[in-house]
């Protein structure tokens, strides 16, 4: 994947030009205060102590536009799309670290990828459809913001 320093420039207006982007403060996310960029359910999430880099990334395929959200897997060197089942994520990336169910027809799984560079990544599967939502975050550190 990416480096961090490289994924740090991604900015949201650089794949969605022309979208409505509202802007994020005091965003809470993972125990962090963040600032960032959204369209619908798609967050671009930077500290709000280093409010230069990016450190979060989230799509919703289900919002985003297939052609911008091609790009930006392809920008961060991340073989994923929308509709990949939870068998080829694992192929790609592990088995997953933990698993979450927050409705009866999704699940959520969380992988680290371990690079270098290291990335956690979330990804939403329906039972019926696959990916539907994937978070890439730089790996942040314990208790500090």
């Amino acid at each position: 994947m990416i480096s961090h320093a490289a994924f740090g420039k991604l900015r949201l207006a650089q794949f969605l030009p022309d979208a409505e982007i509202a802007e994020l403060d005091n965003w809470e996310f993972l125990d962090h205060l963040w600032v960032g960029e959204a369209v619908g359910f798609s967050e671009w999430l930077r500290l709000e102590n280093k409010p230069e880099t990016l450190r979060s990334l989230a799509i919703d395929f289900s919002e985003f536009p297939a052609p911008a959200a091609a790009d930006v897997l392809r920008t961060i060197d991340l073989g994923v799309r929308a509709g990949v089942k939870l068998d080829k994520l694992c192929e790609m990336m592990g088995e997953p670290t933990k698993e979450h169910r927050f409705a009866n027809d999704r699940v959520s799984y969380e992988f680290v990828v371990p690079g270098p560079p290291t990335y956690d990544i979330s990804c939403t599967v329906l039972n019926n459809g696959g990916l539907t939502y994937l978070v890439v975050v730089v790996p942040l550190p314990k208790g500090s913001s």
